[in-house]
Order: C-alpha cells, then sequence, then structure tokens
C-alpha cells in the first residue's frame, strides 16, 4: 500500500540530499532516463541517481570480457528509440571491432555499447551537472512533499518523485545454495571476470541454456579452453541465430481476452517455417509490435498462466543469439566438447577432489570442476522488499508491482500515484514485453515526456 495521506516520517531537508527527481538504479533504465530528461530540458542538477558502478554499464554491458557480444545488430540496439541508425553511425568512428560484421548485420561487444551510453550522457548533460551516489537503496517511505529514500551506507535522501529504475536483478541460484562464491562456483557470470580464473582444462558445467550461457561459451571458446561442458537445458536446445532479417509491417492484434485466444493467435503467426529464416524471424518481430497492448487486455492470471508455460520457448525466440555466439557454439558441439543435457539442476554439493556435485531432475549425477550459473536474472531485492511491506501494491495476486501505461506505480485504492514510477523488467507483468535495450529505451522516453509535461 502507498502512504500518500499521512506521511510516514517528517524529513529535515538538507541542498545536498534533496532533489526534484531521486532516480534508484544506475544501469541502462537509469542512464537512459537522464538522458531523456535532458533532451526534455530537465535539468540535470535537480537529479540525484543512487547506484554502484559506471551510471549505464549496469549488469548487461558492465563487462570485461570481448567475447560477450550484443544479441541484436546495431541498428536494433537503441537508446533512441525512433533513431535506428544512431548507434550504427557512432560505432564507425567510434569502435575498432574487425569481428562485428557478420551475414546479418553488425553485432558489437556490449562494453562498446556501455561506452556509447557514457558519450551520449555526457552530450545530453555535461556529465558534470550528474549527482550520483554509489550506494544501494535499502527502502523507500512516503514522506512530506515527496519520497524518503533510506540506503545500505545508513544515508538518507528526499525526493519529490521517485524513479524505480533497478534493471536486471543479480542471478541467484535456481536451487537453494549453502555454498559462497567461488572460483570454481560462479552465481554471477555476467561481467565475465571469471573467465580469468578457470583453468583451462577444467571441466565445466553451465546450469541455463539462455543468452547468458551463450555469452560464457563464446568467452571459453576465446580463451581456448580444452576442457569437457555440459551444458543443462530445460529443452534441449540453445536460442536460434539471428539472421538478416528486414522489418515489415505491424502485426495487428486482435481481440484476445484470454490466455488461450493469445496463444492461438500467436501459433497461427509463426507457425509456418523455422526460427532461423529471415521471414520467420520478421514475423516475430511484427507480432511483438502490438503485442504489450494485447497483453494488457488479459486478465492478471492469464498472464501469470502464459508466464509459466509458455515463458521459457519465448524467450528462446525473443532473445535470440549473435551469430558469433552461435558459430562458438557449434564449433564446441561439432568437436565434442559441448555436450547438452536436456535436464535441470535438482542439488549441488562439493566433492574431496576440490569440484563439484550436480544432482539433476531425470535422477542423474553429473561431477564437475567449475558450475557457471546461467539462468538469468534473479529476484529484484528492493523491488520485493517494497511488495512485502507493502509500500508497492501487487498486481492481482502476483508478486509484480501494479504499474500504470503512464509507467505510474498504482496505489491500492487503484488510482496512479504522481511522484512514483517504475521503469525495466519489474513492469513486465504489468505492461507485457519491456525487455531489452530498445524497449526500455522507449519507457525511459514516454516517462521524461510525461514528466516534461507536469513541470511545465
Amino acid at each position: 500500500m502507498i502512504q500518500r495521506v499521512r506521511p510516514f516520517v517528517t524529513y529535515r531537508h538538507r541542498p545536498d540530499h534533496d532533489a526534484s527527481l531521486i532516480i534508484v538504479g544506475s544501469g541502462f533504465a537509469a542512464a537512459a532516463a537522464v538522458t531523456h530528461l535532458a533532451h526534455n530540458d530537465f535539468a540535470s542538477s535537480d537529479i540525484l541517481i543512487i547506484g554502484p558502478g559506471t551510471l549505464g554499464s549496469g549488469q548487461a554491458y558492465g563487462c570485461n570480457a570481448d567475447a560477450f557480444r550484443l544479441n541484436v545488430r546495431a541498428d536494433l540496439q537503441r537508446l533512441w528509440p525512433d533513431h535506428p541508425d544512431h548507434f550504427p553511425q557512432w560505432a564507425k568512428t567510434h569502435i575498432e571491432d574487425a569481428q562485428a560484421k557478420t551475414h546479418a548485420g553488425h553485432f558489437y561487444r556490449r562494453a562498446d555499447f556501455a561506452r556509447y551510453i557514457s558519450a551520449q550522457l555526457e552530450a545530453a548533460t555535461g556529465k558534470n551537472n550528474l549527482r550520483q551516489v554509489p550506494a544501494r537503496v535499502a527502502d523507500i517511505r512516503p514522506a512530506q512533499q515527496g519520497w524518503q529514500v533510506l540506503c545500505d551506507d545508513r544515508t538518507e535522501y528526499h525526493g519529490t518523485s521517485l524513479l524505480l529504475a533497478t534493471g536486471n536483478p543479480e542471478p541467484q541460484w535456481p536451487i537453494p545454495n549453502r555454498f559462497k562464491d567461488s572460483s570454481t562456483l560462479i552465481r554471477t557470470p555476467w561481467r565475465g571476470d571469471w573467465l580469468e580464473r578457470i583453468d583451462p582444462t577444467a571441466a565445466i558445467c553451465l546450469v541455463g541454456s539462455g543468452l547468458t550461457a551463450m555469452d560464457a561459451l563464446s568467452g571459453l571458446a576465446e580463451r581456448d579452453h580444452q576442457g569437457p561442458i555440459s551444458l543443462l537445458t530445460p529443452h534441449g536446445i540453445l536460442p536460434p541465430e539471428q539472421v538478416g532479417w528486414e522489418p515489415g509491417d505491424p502485426f495487428l492484434w486482435p481481440d484476445t481476452r484470454r490466455a488461450s485466444d493469445f496463444l492461438h493467435v500467436a501459433f497461427q503467426m509463426l507457425r509456418a517455417g523455422f526460427w532461423e529464416e529471415p521471414e520467420w524471424q520478421q514475423r516475430f518481430s511484427a507480432l511483438r509490435s502490438g503485442i504489450s497492448t494485447a497483453w494488457q487486455q488479459l486478465p492478471v492470471e492469464d498472464r501469470m498462466k502464459l508466464q509459466r508455460r509458455a515463458g521459457g520457448l519465448w524467450s528462446l525466440a525473443r532473445f535470440r543469439a549473435s551469430p558469433q555466439t552461435v558459430e562458438a557454439a557449434r564449433n564446441m558441439r561439432d568437436r565434442g566438447q559441448l555436450t547438452l543435457i536436456r535436464s535441470a539442476l535438482k542439488s549441488l554439493e562439493s566433492t574431496r577432489s576440490d569440484g563439484w556435485q550436480l544432482g539433476l531432475a531425470n535422477e542423474v549425477s553429473l561431477n564437475a570442476d567449475a558450475v557457471i550459473n546461467c539462468t538469468g536474472v534473479g529476484r529484484d531485492p528492493l523491488i520485493h522488499k517494497l511488495m512485502v511491506t507493502g509500500r508497492l501494491t501487487p498486481l492481482g495476486k502476483s508478486s509484480s508491482p501494479a504499474v500504470s501505461p503512464g509507467l505510474q506505480v498504482i496505489s491500492e485504492d487503484g488510482s496512479p500515484c504522481d511522484t512514483l514510477f517504475c521503469i525495466g523488467p519489474a513492469t513486465a507483468l504489468a505492461l507485457g514485453d519491456v525487455m531489452g535495450a530498445t524497449s526500455v529505451a522507449t519507457q525511459a522516453a514516454g516517462f521524461a515526456r510525461s514528466l516534461h509535461t507536469v513541470e511545465k
């Protein structure tokens, strides 16, 4: 529940701890919001960003491994949603990457996209005017004329408005795990620094089969890893390869009010052909163009049902892999180094030889010298806390926050809060297809326009 009538605390204002807008988070969503706010003439000095690390890098782009590449070609990776040529043109003059060009377009390194974000931030804001606190937000509370923000270092801040832009939370193991992170037990592989610590002859098990696993395979291939690699995949397959499809006319979704209708429409649109054909990927892109509107028309229970039953396969089709990473995985399979195991992790134990024994869902055990968690994002601790404490209202019976199409958090009485906003992955159940840079940038641009209108 969002208490907007009776303040939770009386806050003592301090200019260095106050802001017209506080942005919680420091990844791509936060950087996109700052950039678009500046583009809409919102003064950067009125913004306070709270989050660690370089603004804009986040979990997706703060990589140390050159082998970790964007999974979409350059014109589809957008900070400016209406300008598909913006990043490709910048890349031509600022990136030296002979391996970026493929038959399907240019797929640049993730770290280079982080450099692009930094350049856009500096151009939009001058960067010297930006205030960023390198702490993590532990809680938010309603306060007089806005919101009180409490950080893990015990500092407090006050914002008239608040934007939750926490991005992708760190991965968690898919099972209860009592072991600490180590050089052979990698819970968070996104930055790629673990590659430097892996024995080149180690037997490795990758738990999960999405883009994180593809990055891991590409990184291991670049370092000429010699040991065997096992990969646990629930569907027995890896993500399909991106091909050189071209955008077509958007698909006009019919009225769909039930999960069965929604699935039927998607199946009819996609059943012909194969998902590594240009025409199929074009149709998939057309289907996505109006999918969020159709999604929002569904009852919450039906949305949750779709996530449970079709979420895994949808993610495979949605998050296709770059040609470079697919080639690395294919080469490993062809020489017998990579084995796909259609199963899931059920238990994990250490062995006397400082290795690991994995118990699988098919009652088979597997030994490995190193285990890499590639299951994707975990649970956002701040969003979870705000849901548990009632500061965020759940959408139906879910554990996700209720958010309006205008990106305003919904209060318990069903009305949108005019000072509390949310963008990014936390809005997926409420709003639909919001994953990926371009989708998040579209949200950020919409938020900036709406706040600009309010400020006027």
